[in-house]
This record gives C-alpha cells, structure tokens and sequence, in this order.
C-alpha cells in the first residue's frame, strides 16, 4: 500500500498538483487506517526521552517512535515512522522510512523509499527507490546512491551523490557536483561543479543566470527559464501531502490511544460502560439537552471559581472531570454506534463490547476526514456521550445514596 501511495505523490507528482488535495488527504487517510486495523498487521510502537534500537535487535514488524532522540541502528523488517527532535538511521530497514525532527541524519545500510522533513537533513548510504525531502539545509552525501528519483523543496540543497533517476523540486541555493539523471529544479540561485555529470537535460527556473563550471557533463539541453512570483503556489502546494502526512500520523496515534483507553475502560468497568450506553439508547435526546447544558454550565461555573480565589482547588476538579468526560464522550457513541451497525447483521446473540467499540470508533475515525460532515459529528459525539456519561452518573450517585454507600 505505501509503494502504491509513493508510487502516485513521488512518480505522478504533476497529475497530484491538478487533484483537489482534500480528496488525496482523504484517499491516504483511508489507506493508512485500513492498514492499521487490518487482521494481521502488526506495529510495534515506542515512545521516550531517548529511544534507541541497538544493532543486535531485530523487529520483524513496522516500527513507529516518539522521542527527543531517536538512533535506529538495528534491523527492521516493516516500515519506520519516527517522529523526534534528532533522528539517526543506520541499520537495515525492510521497508520504507518516514521521519520529521530538527535534525535528520540518514545513513541506512538498506532502505526501500524515505521521506524526510526536517530543519538539517543529511543521507548516505544506499536507497533503493524514490527520496523526498523538505527542510532548510539538505544534503546528499558522497556516498549516497538513490536507484529512482530524489525531490526536494527546502532552503539549501547539496548533491554530491549518485542518483540514478531525476532530480526535481524547488529551493534556495542548489549546489550540484554528483551524477545524476534530468534535473529540473526551481532554485534562486544554482552552481553546477566541475565533477557534476547530468544524464539528461538541465532545466532551471531562477532569476539568476545559473554558474556551471568548466568540465561539468550535461549530455541534454541546458534550458533555463526565468522564475515568475505564480510559480511558488506549486512549492506551498507540494508541502500539503507532508503536513496530511503528519496530521495523520498525529491522527492514528490518538486513534491507538483512545482505542487503548476503551477497552480498559471495558475490562474494569463494564457495568458502569453498559449504564451509559442503556442510557443514550433510552434517553437520547434527554441526553443531548444535558450534554449542551453541561457543555455551557461547567466552564461557567469553573471561571466564577477561579474568580473568587478560594474555590480554585474545586475549579481545578472541574476542569478534569470535565476533560475525562469530554474524552470519554466519543467512546460511548462509538460504542452504542457500533453495537447498533452490528445489530443490523447479527440479529441473534449477545454483541461483545469490544467489536462494537472496535467498529464504531473506526467509523468515527473515517468520517472524520468528511467536510463538514467531521464538524458536525464531533459536535453531536460531544454532546451525546457528555450528556449519557452525567445523566448514568448522577443517577448512579443517587443510587449509591439511597443505599447509603457513600
């Protein structure tokens, strides 16, 4: 799936500039999700100040990290998603490598494709399909050998290395002394060694007069074209798939998470789970009234607290139980969703908790990358579970009281 995706951003990138990008952020979304929670599909994910993956281990899964500082030097066999302030690759990646930090040093001893953003990017080493990087300051090392193309939209760019397909993107100052295929790159200003050998033709767009030194190999046409203002819509435009990346990641993770969260939240309180959803199922438009008064009357309440000094430990109580209930909200629609979906096919039986949760919240996840449609889903998620969470509540406190256990 993720080389059928490079396949469409990186080789089709002019027909990808034509498509509306909410459609291709949609499409990704999708595919992404889809391999996530599909049977059989494994992640293996770690999260620290400092995470490191020593020489000697061997992950036979994709790997997804979060961290200050990240150094993979052992073997993974799936893709690496890897999200820090400094980031050094130099094992063996099975897959393919997705990265974003301040600092990114590169330098794998096998990898299929990378895409990295970053303040200071440098790669070496050997890289068997397509490299795309965004930053200030790019670097592609002497030792580096790209077997298909290389993009780039950053500050500074130096290729020093070997690619053996084209060259193309749009940045500040492009230095090129290595070999590679067709260059057709948007730069302000460009300089072109003696020891740089071009496969192909030159194409620049700039302002200024391109510097190509004597012995410098260009087996096509040198064309150079003077850059217009309009034409950095296209580089703002090519950011967008990096920041849908991102947005994504960002976005599975909390998926991960909040999926964690309810199924320990069934495990341990499986009764209390099942009161509220009896509760919006029986009650639901109550439900909604109560999650729109709670919504309105708790951040009141909480500001007149903190107004008038002495209640600022109780605002503070506020202030979490109405962020748990606020997250919780979406977990009991997902759950009494779910169980409804399911009830459509399985008409006898008892419908596991947790399949309902697994289906509902999966189909809160896709929706939510609909226009519009996403902004009034969160609304009504919101207000529904808020509302079912306060009324199940308050009537089980009052049970409690009647039977004097609190």
């Amino acid at each position: 799936c993720w080389d059928s995706l490079w396949m469409v951003v990186v080789q089709d990138w002019p027909l990808i500039e034509e498509v509306d990008m909410k459609n291709f952020f949609l499409i990704a979304s999708i595919v992404m999700i889809t391999m996530a929670l599909s049977p059989g599909y494994a992640l293996v994910i770690q999260r620290d100040q400092s995470v490191q993956i020593p020489d000697t281990l061997v992950i036979d899964d994709d790997l997804l990290v979060f961290a200050g500082d990240i150094d993979i030097r052992g073997t993974v066999n799936g893709n690496v998603y890897a999200l820090g302030q400094n980031i050094t690759v130099s094992g063996v990646i099975g897959g393919s490598l997705y990265s974003g930090g301040a600092t990114i040093n590169i330098n794998p001893k096998s990898v299929q494709t990378v895409w990295a953003a970053g303040g200071n990017i440098k790669i070496a080493g050997a890289f068997a399909k397509n490299v795309m990087l965004f930053g200030g300051s790019l670097m592609v090392d002497k030792q580096t050998s790209i077997g298909k193309d290389l993009r780039v939209y950053g500050g500074k760019l130096i290729v020093d290395g070997v690619i053996a397909g084209a060259i193309k993107g749009a940045v500040g100052d492009f230095t090129m002394s290595g070999r590679s295929g067709r260059i057709k790159i948007k730069s302000d200003k460009t300089y072109i060694r003696s020891t740089a050998y071009v496969a192909g033709d030159l194409c620049l767009t700039s302002e200024k007069k391109p510097v190509i030194e004597e012995g410098a190999t260009i087996t096509g046409e040198t064309k150079i074209q003077e850059a217009e203002v309009e034409e950095a819509r296209p580089f703002l435009a090519a950011l967008a798939p990096v920041f849908a990346f991102f947005f994504m990641m960002i976005k599975i993770v909390m998926l991960i998470a909040k999926i964690i969260v309810g199924v320990l939240l069934i495990a341990l309180f499986r009764c209390y789970v099942q009161r509220i959803m009896d509760k919006l199922n029986k009650e639901t438009w109550k439900s909604l009234g109560w999650g729109f008064l709670t919504l309105i009357v708790v951040p009141v309440a909480v500001a007149i607290l903190f107004a008038i000094l002495v209640g600022y430990p109780i605002g503070i109580l506020g202030i979490y139980l109405y962020t748990v209930v606020a997250y919780l909200s979406s977990i009991i629609v997902a759950l009494v969703l779910g169980e409804k979906i399911i009830g459509l096919f399985k008409k006898e039986g008892v419908i596991s908790l947790y399949l309902s949760f697994i289906t509902g919240i999966s189909i809160l996840f896709l929706v939510g990358f609909i226009p519009v449609l996403n902004t009034l889903v969160c609304i009504f998620t919101l207000l529904f579970g808020v509302g079912a969470t306060v009324l199940a509540s308050w009537n089980l406190l009052k049970e409690m009281r009647e039977k004097e256990l609190i």
